[in-house]
């Protein structure tokens, strides 16, 4: 790749990554400043610098541009030669239900015989190959070199999640998106996105910038998805939820110990490759928790139609689908229950707490994880949330933590997060303790269990180390045996 003249050997934004033959993008961050760095990428062997800035360098070729996000993705779709150009790509966005609904569509991809990618929160996978990330949507030049190896790998079909800070950053500028699917839009990220307008407009450029005939999916149920669509006349929209104006619902919804209802499209609707599908319904099962499912599923079953797979192929796959790490996870079941999400929001919250009132349980205790470093607007209202649920539940014991002994630089709880958490407790009748470190809370909870008593680890990022600290100490403390229950082993593959 040549740009005015001189050949290029990598895009990078990152000034540790550059080498010999390189264009370094300076992008200014929240808290680190591309600029800053010029002296070590020419070091290293930059050979052309483009940033926002009026920079004046004898060393290497500056170019100024206006938004130095776009440029970024822009080259870096050049370099890899346009590759979401040759894939089918689908676009999962939302405040939750992201993970779940794309790793659905994932599956079911994957055992109907489609070559399938994915990249998202807990991974990126390649057909049979899985990497690390620590992003839901990573930056852009890792978004386009793994899908330039897609290419490679002749997959056919990329799912990704789409967050927020994914598209106001621009990571995903310039990937041609075949699918959009819109999940729900809640109260979040109000620490990066100011506002919940912002935090709207961001998730809208999703569908905003569609071209022409392709489609969008959206949870019809909710209060913001028709505002996704304003002034987008040129893309093909299928609603779904369980109002019945909606394109696509469920009928004949069950909550035992699985999820069962009826798919119901109600209308018909034309595959990407303009197949014909006459409006009809067909019974689905789901070994998952959680009405949420519900709505995740329902997204995920009218994709892969729209993808061609037939309805059999997807319920098919869909009842052998298990939970995903931290997404109303059982991680041990046998004289007690215990289960463990990432509930980061005022609606992950609700989710969980509403899905344990059709559940079967003696007592009810909940350790929580305080959402560190996130403000005290998302920590008040998720407060809130959980002492509302708290009461309706009768939890025999709450324990609020900070995870000290866990929390890294980015998850640390501020003193006014604390506080106003634990303000929204005060003056309730719930039992409640509150505890710095993880540890200490776990341990207190673990004494407390008897028989047929019901656990819920809760928490985002902070609670992560949860899981694998809580079945450590209960086979230590308790002498259980939880082989069956251990974290699931996957082989990583570092690219």
């Amino acid at each position: 790749m040549k740009i005015e003249g001189i050949e290029i050997a990598g895009v990078t934004s990152d000034s540790r990554r550059v080498k010999n033959g390189y264009a370094f993008v300076a992008i200014k961050g929240q808290e680190v400043d591309g600029n800053n760095f010029v002296k070590d990428v020419i070091k290293n062997g930059a050979v052309v610098i483009f940033t926002e800035e009026n920079l004046e360098l004898e060393e290497v070729k500056v170019i100024q541009v206006e938004d130095a996000r776009k440029k970024l993705a822009e080259l870096c779709n050049e370099f890899y030669q346009y590759p979401s150009e040759k894939l089918k790509i689908v676009g999962v966005t939302g405040t939750n239900g992201k993970t779940t609904t794309s790793n659905l569509i994932y599956e079911v991809l994957r055992e109907n015989g489609i070559s399938a990618g994915l990249i998202g929160t807990l991974n990126i996978k390649v057909n049979d190959k899985v990497y690390e990330t620590n992003l839901t949507t990573p930056i852009a030049e890792d978004i386009y070199r793994y899908l330039a190896l897609m290419v490679e790998e002749k997959v056919e079909v990329v799912v990704m999640e789409v967050s927020s800070h994914g598209l106001k950053s621009q990571r995903v500028h310039k990937i041609k998106f075949d699918i959009a699917i819109h999940t729900n839009i809640e109260k979040d990220h109000l620490n990066y996105h100011k506002t919940f307008e912002d935090y709207l407009q961001s998730k809208k450029k999703l569908f905003s910038e569609l071209d022409s005939g392709k489609m969008a999916i959206i949870n019809f149920d909710d209060m913001s998805s028709l505002r996704l669509l304003e002034g987008n006349q040129h893309i093909t929209v299928i609603t779904y939820g369980l109002n019945k104006r909606c394109t696509i619902t469920a009928s004949s919804i069950d909550f035992d110990k699985n999820i069962t209802f009826t798919y119901c499209m109600q209308r018909g609707a034309t595959t990407l490759s303009g197949v014909e599908i006459d409006p009809f319904e067909f019974p689905i099962q789901l070994n998952l928790l959680g009405d949420h499912n519900v709505y995740n599923s329902l997204a995920a079953i009218t994709c892969c139609l729209l993808l061609d797979v037939p309805i059999t192929g997807i319920a098919k796959t869909l009842k052998k689908f298990k939970s995903l790490s931290r997404r109303m996870e059982i991680i041990y079941q046998g004289d007690f229950t215990v289960i463990d999400d990432f509930c980061h929001n005022p609606a992950s919250y609700q989710a969980v707490l509403e899905s344990v009132q059709r559940m079967q349980y003696r007592n009810l205790y909940i350790v929580n994880g305080i959402r560190g470093n996130r403000g005290i607007e998302v920590n008040r209202d998720n407060a809130e949330v959980l002492k509302q649920w708290a009461e309706i539940l009768r939890v025999k014991e709450l324990y609020i933590t900070a995870c000290k002994d866990y929390a890294s630089r980015n998850d640390t709880v501020t003193e006014a997060e604390r506080d106003i958490y634990l303000d929204i407790f005060k003056n309730s009748e719930i039992s409640y303790q509150f505890e710095e470190r993880l540890t200490e809370a776990l341990t207190k909870m673990i004494k407390q269990l008897k028989y047929n008593d019901l656990v819920l680890l809760l928490g985002s990022q902070v609670m992560d180390k949860g899981k694998k600290l809580f079945l450590q100490m209960i086979r230590e403390t308790l002498g259980l045996n939880i082989d069956g229950f251990s974290e699931v082993q996957t082989e990583k593959h570092v690219h």
